[in-house]
């Protein structure tokens, strides 16, 4: 059993103190007796809940440091940051633009009140901040929705910003939505207009990426697990000193699921940035709708997949990074645990 260690609340008030709970990241799912099969594999999915656990507690102490911090001064309104992982801003949205058949990006603008207010529909009026959020690559925000008009009921989502740093900077950043037909929270994404008003906090996330630290970055995605994965491959390669091979295996099930397909063609201008993407629902042949200079295969990516990538390289010298489902995560860390990458040099977001 895993003891969570809580920063001693003390010095906050309880009212403070529940409010801050109540905005503490979701505990991570602990899986079921039947999710493991009994067959020794490993890593376990038990043991990949003990790593979930202990990064969440990770984040929940660091939010619980920052407000005690933060309790010990007064802001103005101006001094306050845009983005806080303690409580919700707001962000106006600015444009939607549709990426695949049910994937959208969604761009937001930070905002503040303005001390002006309509008398008459008793509307908030807000404006602009064109400041620096402070995103890096790999970070996530929790978007909030309000399910009732009680403030009785939010749901929460999480998202990667996949916008560069230039335009974090200026106060904005933009995010690569699913829509899910049935999905509370896609619903209320799918009705969002233009100059719509959207809480966001954050970022949060313990990936930290010093340039040059490994010789190879070894990306394995799924789906919108490639939303992390395309800011940091960019990062990384638009640094015209940072020489490291950024290799990325992406899996979809189709060609019309393919996400980024126009960003990794230009990605793959770069010497150092190369992509395979695994199509594993495709009846017609590859050549038909690959485009020049795609390296495209049929099939999910296996252990001999990961072994052919991960041959003759000092695996000393790879930072393998994976996003997915749990099923593929828990595949993927099995792989090259199996082949011999340690802990450390693992991330999985």
């Amino acid at each position: 059993m895993l003891n969570l260690v809580r920063i001693n609340p003390s010095t906050m008030n309880e009212e403070n103190q529940q409010s801050i709970d109540a905005l503490l990241p979701p505990c991570p799912e602990e899986p079921q007796e039947s999710d493991c099969y009994g067959s020794g594999c490993s890593p376990c999915v038990f043991d990949i809940y003990h790593l979930q656990l202990i990064e969440w507690q990770k984040q929940c102490n660091e939010i619980r440091c920052n407000e005690r911090c933060r309790s010990e001064t007064t802001d103005t309104e101006s001094d306050k940051p845009l983005l806080s992982q303690i409580k919700f801003s707001p962000f106006q949205l600015l444009s939607v633009q549709q990426h695949t058949h049910d994937t959208f990006i969604y761009s937001f603008q930070a905002v503040r009140a303005s001390s002006e207010q309509d008398l008459r529909s008793h509307d908030i009026k807000y404006t602009h901040v064109k400041e620096p959020l402070d995103i890096k690559v790999g970070q996530h925000l929790i978007m909030r929705y309000n399910i009732d008009e009680n403030q009785n009921g939010f749901l929460t989502r999480a998202y990667t910003p996949i916008s560069d740093l230039k335009s974090s900077r200026m106060g904005q950043f933009e995010v690569l939505i699913k829509l899910y037909e049935h999905g509370k929270m896609s619903k209320y994404i799918q009705n969002l207009k233009e100059n719509d008003i959207v809480e966001w906090r954050g970022p949060f996330g313990n990936f930290k990426y010093v340039p040059n630290s490994y010789r190879h970055l070894l990306i394995f995605c799924a789906g919108t697990g490639i939303a992390p994965m395309y800011p940091i491959a960019k990062f990384i390669v638009e640094n015209d000193s940072d020489e490291t091979f950024v290799q990325m295996l992406f899996a979809c099930k189709s060609f019309e699921d393919i996400l980024f397909r126009d960003e990794m063609q230009q990605l793959a201008l770069y010497w150092n940035f190369s992509a395979v993407i695994f199509l594993s629902r495709v009846e017609s042949p590859l050549q038909s709708q690959a485009r020049y200079g795609e390296i495209i295969r049929k099939g999910k990516m296996d252990k001999s997949v990961i072994h052919e990538h991960l041959a003759g390289k000092t695996l000393q010298r790879v930072l393998v990074l994976i996003c997915g489902t749990k099923s593929f995560n828990k595949d993927m860390i099995n792989y090259v645990k199996q082949i011999g990458v340690q802990d450390e040099n693992i991330h999985l977001f």
